[in-house]
């Protein structure tokens, strides 16, 4: 929960809602509870952040209980999920991907984040520490974390005006 404090998703407003139950019918209900109470944040607005423990996600991606996880999920303006496998990285990546049809971006530093930032739509690998391979499977490589800003407002903006250009071009041409 710290790295995401440190990383201003999570603010000291928000209302935290933590699933951390190994138990499928525990989280069944949490997962239910917290769809309840983050709609009514939402209506009053208060910011809300859903964090859930990967002993709570083995039974969350489960196909009978991943719509409950999606529904609560995609309200609260933050989710976390800590000490997860690299599967489930993967398998929450398919989940926004495959059931919201949203664009997906996944950011990893090690070998564990190769199989998320495959299954993204854009994956980014910053090399480290950890080693190589996140950046070797990435669609995009950079060095340090800093240079994430940079590659996604400076050069996306820069990429999305190359192909706007590009369509332009394509339908005002002369047959």
């Amino acid at each position: 929960i710290n790295i995401g404090y440190a990383c201003a998703v999570l603010t000291n407003d928000m209302e935290l809602i933590t699933i951390t139950s190994e138990d499928l019918q525990e989280v069944k209900s949490n997962l239910i509870n917290c769809a309840d109470r983050v709609s009514k944040n939402v209506a009053s607005g208060k910011p809300t952040a859903l964090v859930i423990t990967g002993g709570a996600l083995v039974h969350a991606l489960k196909p009978e209980l991943e719509d409950d996880l999606l529904a609560a999920g995609w309200l609260c303006n933050a989710v976390v999920c800590c000490r997860v496998s690299p599967t489930q990285k993967m398998l929450v990546t398919k989940l926004v991907k495959d059931k919201k049809g949203k664009i997906t971006l996944a950011i990893g530093d090690g070998a564990n984040d190769v199989s998320m930032i495959q299954a993204a739509h854009v994956g980014v690998g910053i090399r480290g520490l950890e080693g190589m391979q996140a950046a070797l499977s990435a669609d995009y490589a950079i060095a340090q974390f800093r240079f994430l800003e940079r590659l996604l407002l400076v050069h996306g903006t820069w990429s999305y005006r190359r192909i706007t250009g590009l369509v332009v071009y394509f339908f005002l041409q002369k047959h």
